[in-house]
């Protein structure tokens, strides 16, 4: 039969439960007595859930009215001998880390499982027996998938590179990375961290109530630490998994998530709250603030859906193991929610039937590399992450490609590459086993930088973004989730510079991602110290508040723009925190409703900061600009005119000197004009974004007052050009564009 049905003590029949609506039970907030010991995220879901769909709210109760008819009405022997079988398939999301967790540990969680579930846990011993008397079992079966949604051989295994590990959470977009029909699989996420925001400590894990959410939300988040007893879980006993799928199919915590609250099964004792720390030996256990009952046995930390530690849960009840089979095949109202799952039709799609002859896979190729930015002649090493059947071994066949680099090997498992070259380069893995042959091509992977220093500077150093061509031939975006979400140049707007700027497209985007974007290299050493980098920014939120002409308060949590130095080409970053921002300092623009592009009534405010000593004497380094997603209600960021010079400004410095260059833009003959206070050295050249020289104009001595030369562009490329002049040794510059 599916759940033992042993007589029921008596005594703890006869408990009084406090009962509450099932909407109060799912929302109740959780006290403070136990606020740093959390390991559950699934009320603190449900919650948000019901935030957004008060719907869920309605459901629940016609739920709980539902499983009541279905208890008074179930026929006797109801599916007796009858096994629930349940397809399963373990997303690993992962950034090549130990949380990149192997098939042996995933199948001794789902081993774990289901010894749980049919009470064949050999520590069920250890329950005392009060509370072995009304222990129940679920003959269910949580097996491997064997077959995809498209109907291809699988191991029930997928895994997944994606920074979207850390923090993982519905709202950072974790479960819209993969997921798989939830009407034919039991979905969990395997990650490692967790997001959920909560004052209550780690959270180890979080499930979808039945029918709470989307179907492309439901299943499982769990901690690649806690899922199973080996691996990276060794020292836990993957009783994590049994809770949370607990909660998936309907189980509530035993305190009803509220002091002495109800979970709507009867023959759990009234809990106060959550039993921390508290183990067989502490049988029976009564806590200091108690339920008003007479149970001589106390409460029962012993079951899967308290927070007592992992070795000391054994055991579901007759009542929550009949709750679970009413959300797997209720006959009336709602219910059966989960009833397709193990029906005999989808056995057969997921090939998890008993009869199916499951054969050997064909492997699913991929790979990682250790770094995706470098320059020439750095190694590379890139190692085969390949799975879903045998993928190691001599009976596997292994081909790399890496056009433009120099590979130790192309069938080895783990091999270096270096690039002589600078550019940006795909890689091919060809992987065959003997049940088939797969390939995977990663585009635009590796970005390569010249070694040497591309931007000599003697002058003041501008970057306006005017140029889409000069931006990809020497800035180098890294866009980890390969979406429109990443810096890139736009054009046409309200600048500080210009009409170009460079922009974050983060309207929409979602927590936890972040963009970055490198600078060329720079030779700073002829540069007079101390320098100072600036930049000019505008950045707005998007909320429900109204458009940019409301007064605001509200802050993006999490968000944050930050600024780097690297002087060994990208090996190491060191971060100039005093160009760093954050919150409200993220948002000068204020609130848009839609997306943000800059108009004139749009802020733009300046920040600035000392080049630290080691980057600023340097002859080669680089920046790089990072972009952080926290709370996901950023909109887009935008930045602009970014200058390296010394404390003395191009802005005060073309004051003081009166400078001008005229006609500009120009076609033909240009001329610069200055007035200077004294007698002393001009220099004056015409160079090219990169630095290079591209005309001489002046270069001598000097008498004070105004100064007039000129220079002919007519026969130079179109473009953006700096007119640069030295005088006695303070240097500025001045944009010029050439049509």
């Amino acid at each position: 039969m599916n759940f033992s049905h042993e007589y029921l003590n008596s005594t703890i029949l006869s408990m009084s439960k406090k009962l509450f609506t099932t909407a109060l039970i799912f929302t109740a907030t959780l006290t403070a007595s136990f606020a740093q010991q959390n390991k559950c995220g699934s009320d603190i879901v449900l919650k948000q859930q019901m935030a957004k769909n008060p719907q869920i709210a309605v459901d629940a109760e016609e739920f709980e009215r539902g499983f009541s008819d279905w208890k008074a009405n179930k026929p006797i022997g109801f599916r007796e001998g009858e096994k629930y079988i349940i397809p399963v398939v373990f997303h690993i999301i992962h950034e090549g880390g130990s949380e990149n967790i192997s098939k042996a540990q995933i199948e001794d969680q789902l081993e774990i499982l289901n010894k749980c579930y049919r009470h064949e846990n050999s520590d069920s011993v250890n329950t005392p027996q009060p509370f072995l008397d009304i222990a129940g079992k679920l003959d269910i079966e949580f097996r491997l998938a064997k077959l995809d949604p498209k109907g291809n051989c699988t191991e029930g295994i997928t895994r997944t590179f994606s920074n979207k590990t850390n923090q993982a959470s519905d709202d950072n977009g974790i479960k819209e990375l993969i997921d798989w029909n939830c009407y034919q699989y039991f979905n969990v996420w395997v990650v490692k961290s967790i997001g959920v925001d909560s004052d209550f400590g780690t959270i180890l894990g979080y499930a979808q109530f039945p029918a709470s959410g989307l179907c492309g939300t439901d299943g499982v988040v769990l901690l690649h630490n806690v899922c199973g007893s080996i691996g990276t879980a060794s020292g836990a006993e993957g009783r994590t998994l049994v809770h949370e799928a607990g909660h998936w199919l309907s189980l509530i915590h035993i305190w009803g998530d509220d002091d002495c609250g109800s979970d709507q099964v009867n023959d759990t004792p009234a809990a106060f709250g959550p039993n921390l720390g508290i183990c067989y030996d502490d049988f029976p256990y009564f806590p200091a603030d108690t339920c008003d009952n007479t149970n001589p046995y106390g409460e029962m930390m012993v079951n899967y859906m308290d927070y007592s530690n992992d070795e000391c849960q054994s055991m579901f009840t007759v009542g929550q193991c009949e709750r679970m089979e009413y959300v797997l095949s209720g006959t009336s109202g709602n219910n059966g929610i989960r009833s397709y799952l193990w029906s005999d039709e989808n056995q057969w799609l997921t090939g998890t039937h008993d009869d199916y002859d499951a054969s050997a896979c064909a492997p699913i190729a991929n790979f990682l590399a250790n770094k995706t930015f470098a320059c020439t002649g750095t190694t590379i090493n890139f190692d085969d992450n390949s799975y879903n059947g045998i993928v190691t071994g001599s009976s596997v066949e292994r081909l790399w490609s890496f056009p433009g680099g120099n590979a130790s090997s192309l069938t080895a498992a783990s091999t270096n590459v270096t690039y002589d070259a600078p550019g940006v380069y795909e890689v091919t893995l060809t992987l065959t086993n003997a049940a088939g042959t797969d390939s995977e091509t990663k585009t635009t992977y590796i970005h390569i930088a010249e070694d040497a220093p591309s931007v000599t500077a003697d002058y003041t150093y501008f970057e306006d973004f005017e140029s889409q061509s000069d931006f990809d031939n020497n800035w180098v975006v890294i866009n980890p989730d390969n979406t429109t979400h990443k810096w890139e140049i736009a054009g046409n707007l309200t600048t500080p510079s210009g009409g170009g700027v460079l922009r974050v497209n983060n309207f929409g985007n979602t927590t936890t991602e972040y963009e970055e974007v490198i600078s060329p290299s720079y030779n700073l050493s002829n540069l007079q110290a101390p320098l100072i980098l600036k930049y000019q920014y505008s950045g707005a939120t998007t909320t429900f508040l109204g458009d940019h002409t409301t007064p605001f308060e509200f802050t993006v949590d999490g968000d944050a723009f930050k600024v780097f130095y690297s002087t060994n080409c990208g090996a190491s970053w060191t971060q100039i925190p005093q160009l760093a921002l954050s919150a409200d300092n993220l948002i000068n623009a204020g609130l848009y409703s839609a997306s943000y592009v800059p108009d004139a009534q749009s802020i733009w405010n300046e920040k600035q900061a000392n080049i630290p000593a080691g980057a600023a004497n340097s002859d080669n380094v680089k920046f790089k600009f990072v972009y952080e997603v926290g709370s996901g209600y950023g909109n887009n960021f935008y930045l602009d005119a970014v200058r390296i010079e010394n404390t003395t400004g191009v802005e005060e410095l073309n004051a003081m000197l009166g400078v001008q260059v005229y006609p500009n833009p120009s076609n033909g003959l240009t001329r610069i004009s200055m007035n200077l206070p004294e007698n002393g050295k001009l220099a004056i050249n015409l160079v090219d974004v990169l630095g290079r020289t591209v005309a001489n104009v002046y270069n001598g001595s000097v008498n004070s007052g105004e100064q007039v030369y000129s220079v002919d562009v007519n026969t130079i490329d179109a473009g953006i050009y700096f007119m640069q002049m030295n005088y006695n040794d303070k240097t500025t510059a001045v944009k010029l564009i050439v049509q």
